[in-house]
């Protein structure tokens, strides 16, 4: 047991010595469960990464589970550092510091949003939920992160569910068909959830005229077609 506690200092005390080290970035990314992404940049703060990090969080809206990814250098190493908060906190609960393939690209990206060499419509497209958890496979903290619904955003610009389910209506029924509305709600409901969310729009009612509601409205944002709801029992595929 006595070894057991040695070796957890030496580890902690050797992180805190490797973090007191480091050169921190000015751009933190924040993922919160409920409010999804916010970007910050040229962040001054204490150069203390919890310190920063917990002063963010004061002055966020954040209501939930989330974590902030904050880019770092050591000597030459590229790396990452996360923090993990809880709700109703301005605490982080658990931290992580990463130098491997994924997080030195992810930092290196955002030392070059700082430096103004990349705009924060590129940012906000290349540093997502979904990158991060392709590229930060070690990062036990944004594995196991799940939005509680799916934000908005990703759901009317990058769903791949929306896509498919229309290719599996067209294959299936050919445009401008009409069929029953129940036919389209079982194509619907034969999707496979996200892991990384708990509701999905498409998929959170039982109700099918609100299902095929929901879908309709992303088809028509995105311009792929629309599904038209002729009477009580039956629907246009166009």
């Amino acid at each position: 047991m006595l070894k057991i506690y040695i070796a957890l200092q030496r580890f902690l005390l050797g992180f805190k010595l490797l973090q007191e080290s480091l050169r921190l970035g000015g751009a933190i990314v924040l993922f919160d469960r409920d409010y999804g992404v916010f970007f910050f940049q040229d962040f001054k703060g204490y150069s203390s990464l919890l310190d920063d990090a917990e002063w963010l969080l004061e002055r966020t809206p954040q209501r939930s589970w989330g974590f902030m990814i904050r880019s770092v250098r050591s000597g030459e190493r590229y790396g990452l550092w996360i923090g993990e908060y809880g709700p109703h906190s301005n605490q982080i609960v658990r931290e992580e510091l990463l130098f491997d393939r994924g997080s030195s690209s992810l930092s290196r990206m955002l030392f070059n949003y700082v430096n103004h060499k990349i705009d924060e419509e590129k940012i906000r497209r290349k540093v997502t939920l979904d990158l991060c958890k392709k590229s930060l496979r070690s990062s036990e903290i944004i594995q196991g992160f799940k939005y509680y619904a799916c934000p908005i955003e990703r759901l009317y610009k990058s769903c791949p569910h929306v896509e498919m389910i229309y290719r599996r209506l067209i294959e299936k029924y050919g445009r401008g068909s009409r069929i029953n509305y129940s036919l389209v709600a079982d194509v619907i409901f034969s999707v496979k959830q996200c892991e990384d969310v708990l509701i999905c729009p498409l998929l959170a009612s039982s109700n099918a005229f609100e299902a095929i509601i929901n879908l309709n409205m992303v088809l028509r944002y995105r311009r792929i077609g629309e599904i038209k709801i002729v009477d009580r029992g039956m629907v246009e595929i166009s």
